[in-house]
């Protein structure tokens, strides 16, 4: 009997060590991702576009630690206003997992070589309800940021973290009468240096004062 005891107890205590040697995560994974919100007024309507990224910045003091920690990625790709797809997709990096404190995300775009690297277009709707295409160009390397109080990422856990962009905003200051006296370039509303350049005029000082207060993050 006391041979059955011990044994029970020895393998009790394999089975423990066993358990006690499991991996435990020291690391997660985390990936970016840019967002497109308030896509439509009364009026505007952009369901297509894209924006052309040269840079993405994400910081956050981790729990415990006095120094922030700051990720910054050089990647230059397109991002589908629609969907929000990246082409190249933007790499997912490691990062230690904890509660990260002082969160602020950013993105600067690509202005060396491209035509435009914000490109909007979609519907316009007059006040008598006729509707015609409407297309917005613009390039300067701008960045856009804003800032999330706290986040906790979870040991071998995959974080995403998206920065919502309101384009809406950016045209917060044109009316709608101001849309119906514009000149068609082929039946459509075109917004451009070069041409209807007193309305992109208020849109670009729109792009240009954006705050944090003007884009979000999300992460899940």
């Amino acid at each position: 009997m006391k041979k059955i005891i011990l044994s029970l107890v020895l393998c009790l205590a394999v089975l423990t060590s066993c358990k006690d040697d499991d991996p435990v995560a020291t690391t997660a994974t985390f990936s970016y991702n840019v967002g497109f919100t308030g896509n439509t007024s009364s009026f505007l309507n952009f369901s297509m576009g894209e924006i052309v990224i040269r840079e993405i910045v994400w910081d956050g003091t981790l729990e415990n630690n006095t120094l922030p920690t700051s990720v910054t990625h050089s990647v230059i790709t397109t991002i589908d206003v629609a969907t929000g797809t990246a082409n190249p997709a933007i790499p997912v990096i490691e990062i230690s997992p904890g509660a990260y404190s002082n969160i602020s995300m950013g993105i600067e775009l690509e202005d060396n070589g491209v035509d435009d690297n914000i490109i909007l277009k979609g519907i316009f709707t007059h006040s008598d309800a006729s509707t015609f295409p409407i297309e917005f160009y613009f390039n300067s390397g701008e960045v856009f940021e804003s800032t999330l109080t706290s986040l906790t990422i979870a040991p071998g856990s995959n974080t995403i973290c998206t920065l919502n962009l309101d384009p809406i905003l950016w045209f917060a200051n044109i009316t709608q009468s101001e849309l119906e006296d514009a000149t068609l370039t082929s039946g459509t509303i075109v917004l451009s240096e070069s041409s209807n350049a007193t309305l992109y005029d208020k849109v670009e000082e729109a792009i240009l004062s954006a705050t944090t207060n003007d884009s979000s993050i999300t992460c899940n």
